[in-house]
C-alpha cells in the first residue's frame, strides 16, 4: 500500500483509529474474536473521550467489527483499517507481508507497523562454473534472470595427449576465457548497480571458485555485502534459487541491523553527531535534525503528540509551538518515526540484538541542538 496517502489523515478531535490485524497460517481464532480483541484497548479509552467523540468511536468500533465476515474470505497476510466517523474516514488495506496486530486511536493515523516493515533487499546474484554464468536480480522475492547465459569456450578439457608447452598454453588460454566470462558478468552486475542501488551481492558457485569470481567483479561492488552457497549454473532452478536466497536474506539483514546499531552507539559514544536514548532522540526529531532513526525492536513508551504540527512531547500540556493542546498516545516511538520521515529520515527498526538494546533507540543527526 501507499503510506503517504495515509499519513496525511488527520482527526482533530482525537478519533482515528487505526488497527492492523496480522493473519497468520493456520489460521488460531475467528476474524469477529480477533478484531475485538484488537479493538479492546481503544474501547477502554473512549469514556476518556467528549460525548460526540465517543460516539463517533463507537461507530466505527462496530463497523470495523462488521468487516469480520469479509476479511475471513480474503486471503491476505494482513489487513490495515483507518476509520473515523467523526472526520469522513474509512480506508480499509489488504497488505502484502505480516505485521503486528495492534490498534491505536488519536489524532493521525499510527503508522509504526508499516514504517516497522523491512522494505525488500535488492540483490545481484552471480551463479558461474568455468563454462557459464547466469545473472539474476533478485528483489524481495523477484527474481529476475538478466542478459541471458554467458558462456566461456575453453576448448578441451581433458589435457592428455599434449605435451608440456601445449598444455600450458591451452590452460592459459580456458583460464583467460573464464576469467572474461566472469568479468562480463560482473559488468552486468555492475550497471545494475548504478541504475538501482544493490543491497548484496550473492555468488553462487563451488567453494574453491568463490574468491575466484570475486577477485574479477568491479571493484565498485566491494563496499557491498557478499555472501556465498554452493550451486551450479546448470543444476539452478527458480525454486532453488529462491530457497538459497530466502535464507542469505536473513543473513544479509542482520549484518546490516548490527552494523548499523553499532554505527549509532559508537558515533555517539566518540561525540560524533548521533544521539542516544528517547529524551535526546524526541528532542532532536522536534528540531528536524535527524538523519536516521534506530529503533531496537518493540520499544515502546506513551506519550503526546500535537495535532496540528506532530510535535512530541513525554510529558506537558500545551504544544511550544501552536500552543494547542495535546493528545495522549499510547506509543510515542511511532509519532517520532514520523517526524523523522516527514523531515526526510530514515527509520528503520531492527530485532537483532545490539548495544542499542540499552537505550531503546539512537538516530544519527544532521548537526547538534542546543549548543
Amino acid at each position: 500500500m501507499l503510506i503517504d496517502p495515509i499519513a496525511g489523515l488527520r482527526s482533530p478531535d482525537g478519533s482515528l483509529i487505526s488497527i492492523y490485524i496480522d493473519r497468520p497460517h493456520p489460521f488460531p481464532m475467528k476474524m469477529s474474536a480477533l478484531i475485538s480483541d484488537l479493538l479492546r484497548p481503544v474501547r477502554d479509552r473512549v469514556d476518556t473521550f467528549p460525548k460526540e467523540v465517543q460516539k463517533s468511536i463507537r461507530a466505527d468500533v462496530d463497523r470495523i467489527r462488521g468487516l469480520a465476515d469479509d476479511l475471513e474470505q480474503r486471503s491476505a497476510p494482513s489487513y490495515a483499517i483507518f476509520a473515523s466517523q467523526a472526520d469522513d474516514i474509512f480506508v480499509v488495506e489488504s497488505l502484502t507481508h505480516p505485521v503486528s496486530s495492534v490498534s491505536a486511536v488519536g489524532p493521525r493515523p499510527y503508522l509504526r507497523p508499516l514504517r516497522a516493515s523491512p522494505r525488500p533487499l535488492r540483490g545481484g546474484v552471480l551463479i558461474a562454473d568455468r563454462t557459464r554464468a547466469r545473472v539474476f536480480l533478485a528483489t524481495g522475492d523477484f527474481i529476475e534472470e538478466i542478459e541471458g547465459s554467458l558462456t566461456a569456450d575453453i576448448g578441451k578439457s581433458n589435457y592428455g595427449g599434449f605435451s608440456g608447452y601445449d598444455e600450458f598454453t591451452v590452460r592459459s588460454r580456458a583460464e583467460e576465457e573464464t576469467s572474461k566470462m566472469w568479468k562480463e558478468a560482473g559488468s552486468i552486475l555492475m550497471e545494475a548497480h548504478l541504475d538501482h542501488s544493490l543491497d548484496y551481492i550473492a555468488i553462487g558457485a563451488a567453494d574453491e571458485m568463490v574468491e575466484e569470481i570475486g577477485r574479477e567483479l568491479h571493484p565498485y561492488l566491494e563496499g557491498l555485502y557478499r555472501a556465498s552457497f554452493p550451486s551450479r549454473p546448470q543444476a539452478m532452478t527458480d525454486v532453488t534459487l529462491k530457497m538459497a536466497l530466502l535464507d542469505l536474506r536473513s543473513e544479509v539483514r542482520r549484518n546490516r541491523h548490527i552494523a548499523l546499531a553499532g554505527r549509532v552507539c559508537d558515533t555517539a559514544w566518540s561525540g560524533g553527531l548521533a544521539v542516544l536514548g528517547l529524551g535526546s532522540v524526541i528532542d532532536y526529531s522536534n528540531a528536524q535534525a535527524i538523519e536516521t532513526l534506530v529503533v531496537a525492536g518493540p520499544f515502546l513508551r506513551p506519550g503526546l503528540v500535537c495535532t496540528e504540527f506532530g510535535h512530541v512531547s513525554r510529558t506537558g500540556d500545551d504544544c511550544p509551538i501552536c500552543f494547542g493542546s495535546m493528545s495522549a498516545i499510547d506509543d510515542v516511538v511511532g509519532a517520532v518515526m514520523e517526524l523523522v520521515v516527514e523531515a526526510g529520515g530514515d527509520v528503520f527498526q531492527i530485532e537483532t540484538a545490539s548495544p542499542l538494546d540499552v537505550y531503546g533507540l539512537g538516530a544519527l543527526t544532521r548537526f547538534r541542538i542546543g549548543d
